[in-house]
This record gives structure tokens, sequence and C-alpha cells, in this order.
């Protein structure tokens, strides 16, 4: 009896040694990671994973003002990017709750004006399902963003520029639907966007450090944005978050985040029925499903539910992620974007990678025959018209990106590949036998790439393309157009060289972009191209 009393301490006193080397082990991982994302301090981030109510790791590093050498602390603030969209997404259902709106209620029942606005619903505008285009896709939007603008006078704007599909019909990130429902939460609750939040979430969740950002004001500790350039670290372009409104106006912190998950899964801010429709995939028209509610994307990490967000913004980069079934949050924020060595999302899933390695499932590859592989074959069209190449050799599939190096994918279940570079999977769809396109997962984003047709180059002598080669002019930007060694190329200033293949004898294709250029002769001379890109039209004329 004396020795069972005995060994209870030591056993204990050995479980307590083991789990703070194993927590020391995760915190020099983790140090580590931090490190090699700014090596040289060259811009600042902030860092936390919490499990429950222990924070279990948080980081601050680099600078919040680089030419001032001012340290990033925990009270550094933020510009938070789209992970404002759950705050708005949130102030909807609070204003459901109150009965002064529904998420069935038409778009045309609070702008009365808006065009389609009676087939619009609160719940399109939501899910990213509406099709109203995007404002921040105009082209000179960029050109723009540095002055304020009223809220109206956008909402004015948004209105002009019509529709990409019928809503419903199919999933497209839309700034314009989030703009739209910060406007409506104060039209609405007749209260300002920013007061509403104070009042419903920010003060019950004790939320001391995040607001609407305004340009106008100075804020104590405020991280500025920056951007990596060939020539080094550079002050970011500054937007008037005037811009951004309930699509990404919000700063916070990384304790406020933290905060906010607790008390949004607590239950505190929205009741059970609202959170449970905040993170449920949309369903479209034809009954498919889309990874993403209100505010929040949907999907799986090595076999964990996952609710998160990123949000980046000229300047800045964030991530919020929540694991329901752990009750852990991991969050990353940092003042750099674009940025050398961090994408928040990939370096979160690092962070759960070191801390919640137990709970996470391994990939486990299947073995297939090459003769069941060769269906896959072929080019994907990814975000941007880049190409995935999908190629077989020997026996072994490879994926190659557009100006990426290819690496093998193996399969891991039906029609479903993964990567051991990288924690990405793509799943191919079919029609019948045949592959029609492709899902591709990675770091809590999930897209569809269409398979494109099969081209079938014809030959083309140096000679009777030298009528094309020359230079063009797109909306001020000078085009090459040359060849070399029996390859013809094309190039616009300030962007890679692209190889483009002949179809016809006056239309071209490129290998490494969903992109087609198509000669123009008048007079048996060429007086200019098309390039035709993402359903677009764009036409130079040719100057030399």
């Amino acid at each position: 009896m004396r020795f069972i009393k005995r060994s209870i301490p030591i056993i204990v006193l050995l479980l307590f040694i083991f789990s703070a080397t194993f927590g020391q082990e995760q915190q020099r991982k983790a140090d580590s990671l931090v490190a090699k994302a700014i090596p040289l301090g060259e811009h600042g981030m902030s860092v936390l994973v919490a499990q429950r109510d222990k924070v279990l790791y948080s980081r601050q590093a680099g600078y919040a003002v680089v030419n001032e050498q001012q340290k990033v602390d925990e009270g550094t603030i933020f510009r938070i990017g789209s992970v404002s969209k759950q705050f708005t997404a949130s102030a909807i259902l609070k204003l459901v709750e109150m009965g002064k709106m529904n998420l069935k209620d038409p778009l045309n029942k609070y702008i009365l004006d808006f065009p389609g606005g009676e087939k619009v619903t609160i719940h399109h505008l939501l899910t990213h399902t509406s099709g109203i285009k995007s404002y921040t896709n105009e082209s000179n939007f960029l050109e723009r963003v540095t002055t304020s603008i009223e809220k109206e006078k956008l909402v004015d704007e948004i209105k002009s520029l019509g529709y990409d599909f019928e809503p419903g019909e199919e999933w497209k990130y839309n700034n314009s639907a989030y703009f739209i429902l910060g406007y409506l939460v104060e039209t609405v609750s007749e209260m300002s966007y920013e007061k509403f939040l104070i009042k419903h979430f920010f003060k019950p969740a004790e939320m001391k450090n995040t607001g609407v950002y305004s340009n106008s004001k100075k804020y104590k500790n405020e991280a500025l944005g920056y951007s990596m350039q060939k020539g080094g670290i550079k002050d970011a372009l500054d937007w008037d978050m005037t811009w951004a409104g309930g699509a990404g106006n919000l700063y916070s912190t990384a304790d406020d985040l933290l905060k906010w998950n607790k008390a949004l899964f607590g239950g505190q801010i929205l009741n059970k029925e609202n959170i449970s429709k905040a993170h449920t995939k949309v369903k479209l028209n034809d009954g498919a499903d889309y990874p993403y509610g209100y505010g929040w994307g949907l999907n799986k990490y090595r076999g964990q539910e996952r609710i998160g967000h990123s949000g980046g913004l000229n300047g800045f980069l964030s991530y919020l992620a929540y694991y329901p079934e752990i009750d852990a949050t991991v969050i990353v924020l940092s003042n750099c974007s674009p940025a050398k060595n961090l994408v928040p999302a990939s370096f979160a899933e690092k962070l759960t990678d070191i801390f919640f390695h137990e709970d996470l499932e391994t990939n486990k590859e299947i073995t297939l025959d090459a003769s069941d592989l060769e269906k896959y074959v072929g080019r994907y069209e990814y975000p941007g018209s880049t190409i995935m190449n999908v190629t077989l050799d020997d026996g072994h599939l490879f994926a190659r990106l557009t100006g990426q190096n290819g690496y093998e994918i193996f399969p891991k279940g039906e029609h479903v590949f993964f990567w051991k570079v990288v924690n990405a999977e793509i799943t191919f769809l079919l029609d019948g036998d045949e592959v029609v396109s492709a899902m591709h997962k990675q770091s809590g984003h999930e897209f569809k790439a269409a398979k494109l047709e099969s081209k079938q180059p014809i030959t083309l002598s140096a000679d009777a393309f030298s009528k094309y080669a020359g230079e063009y002019d797109l909306v001020g930007k000078p085009v090459k157009v040359w060849a070399d060694n029996g390859l013809f190329y094309t190039q616009i200033e300030g962007q890679p060289a692209f190889q483009i293949v002949p179809e016809t004898e006056e239309k071209f294709f490129m290998t490494d972009m969903a992109v087609e250029i198509e000669f123009e002769i008048t007079d048996g001379i060429t007086s200019g191209l098309v390039i035709h890109q993402a359903g677009k039209k764009i036409t130079a004329s040719k100057i030399n």
C-alpha cells in the first residue's frame, strides 16, 4: 500500500515533465515558423493559438512602423480586410433576430431602384451568390481607392455594374454584396455601422481594440501597411477605408479576435439557429453546395471541421479560423501584402499541425493503375487565367501551375489526389466517364477549375508569322510579338513573356495561360490583335 501511495505522485510528476517538455517543443517550432516568415523583421505580425480557455501560443514579432522601428506588441491594431465580413453577416443576422429583416427579403425592399433587385435576396448577398458584379474588379479601382467616397455614391455605382450570372446560379466572391450589406445595417438599424457593432458585439465581447478604421483618425498603436517589392519593403498603397465598408473596413488585434470567437461560438452574439444558418454551406439553384456560409468559409483541414476566413488588402493580410470539434482558434495578422515569406492561411495550418497534430488525420496514399490515371491528364483553368497542367509520366501524375515547378500528386480516394510538398488536394469531377473540371482545396480556400478543351496546334513557318511580329498598343501599354528559333512569343510590358501556339493561321493560344490571341488583318496587313481572356475581349492596335 505504501508503494502505491508513493508511486502516484511520481507518475503525475513524470506526466507533468513530459507535458512541459512537449509544450516547449511546440513553442520552439512555432517560434521557428515566425522567424522564417520575417527573418529580418521586414514587417510585423501577430500570431495566436488557443484551445478552450487556454492560450497555447501568442507571439508578436517585427515592426508595426518600419522606419521608426516601432515593434508590434499585443495591443498593435491591424486592418483585417475581409475577416470583417463575418461581423457584417452577424450584424444582418442580429437584425433578423430583432425582427427588422428577413433573409428572404428582396434587395429592392431596401434599395427600391436597384436593377434586378426583386430577384436578389439577403441570403444571396450573404453567400456570394447574387451575381452582382464586384466593384473591386473594376479596372480603375486601385486608381481611385486612396481618396474617400460616400456610401450612397458607391452603392449607385454598384447599381450600374450589372450581373455576372442570375442569382443563385453560381458562387463568386463578391465585395459589392458585402458593401451593400454594411449599408443595409445602417439603413435598417438607423445607427452607424460602427455604433451597431459596438453595441451588439464589441461591448458584450469586451473587444476594446476593434473598430471601423478611419483614415482621418490617429491611432496610438497602429501597424502601417507595407508591400514587398524588388527593391525591398515599401509603403503599401493606403486604401481610404470608406471604399471597403462592410466588405472589409475593420481593424483589430489577435486578442480581440479570440474574444470574438469565444463570444460567438459561446452563444453570446447570436442564437443557435442563426449560428447554424451562418455556418451551413450554401446550396445553388441546381442543388449543388458550395463551402461558404454567411461570411465564413466552411471546410475541413486534415479531418477537422474548420470555420474561417482570410483577409487581404494592400499592406495587410489576415486569417481567423475556428475548429469547433476541438474548440480551437488560430489567428495570423500581418502588415505586409504582398509578403515575401508569409501566406497567413498556410501559416495558420502549420501552427495547427504543431499544436493539434494528435487531432488531425494524415493523408493515406492508395495505388491506382496507370490506365486509371489517363483521364485526369489535361489543362485546368485556375484563378487569374493561370493553368494547372496535369501530365502522366511513367505511371505517375504530375501537376504544374503556371510559373511554378511541377510536382507529383498522389491518389488518396476516388478521383481525389494530394500534394506532399504542400497541404493541398485536388478532386477531379466527372460527367459520366469524362473529367470536366476539378475542385482545388488549399489553406481554407476551395474553387472549381474547368478542364480546358484540348488544342490541336498547326505548323506555321517563321516567314508566315513575320507579318504579326512587332509592337502593339494595349490601352497605353506596349505589347511585343516575336519569333525565336521557330517558337512564337508575346509579352505585355511589365509582365513575363509567354509562348503562343498557332491553332489556325491567325488564331493562337498560350500554353501556360487560359488566353487566346487572334490577329486582325486589314487589306492584307496586320492591323491589330484581340486578346480573349476570362470571357473578355481586349483589342490592341499595331503601331510598328
